[in-house]
């Protein structure tokens, strides 16, 4: 699939028009009917990638994967406890972080 196709596609999935999308990122309107001719610049790229919760890669179609859910990976390390049962810090959530993200997508997910 094209980057069009998927958009069109996550749209579906999404239930919302081009409109409510467009107007939701702040948008002018017509803004994704166009990228249909053209490219998106990699700014609108990233946005449109973060409102559907996907990656850039998946937009364009580099893979079917469309990413791990950070927000839910987030929480699940701030929820998390080190072995002794004590609280993580935030310098090892990090690296929990990174850690399970640099694996996913190794793994295409």
């Amino acid at each position: 699939m094209n980057f069009f196709e998927t958009l069109q596609s996550l749209k579906e999935e999404s239930g919302k028009s081009m409109n409510q999308i467009e107007r939701e990122l702040g948008y002018p309107r017509n803004t994704l009917s166009s990228f249909k001719r053209q490219k998106p610049s990699v700014t609108r790229l990233e946005e449109i990638a973060k409102y559907f919760n996907v990656s850039t890669d998946y937009l364009l179609g580099n893979t079917t994967a469309k990413d791990y859910d950070s927000k839910r990976l987030d929480e699940s390390i701030e929820n998390s406890k080190s072995f002794d049962g004590s609280p993580l810090d935030d310098e090892d959530k990090e690296i929990i972080h990174n850690l399970i993200k640099d694996y996913l997508e190794s793994k295409g997910k």
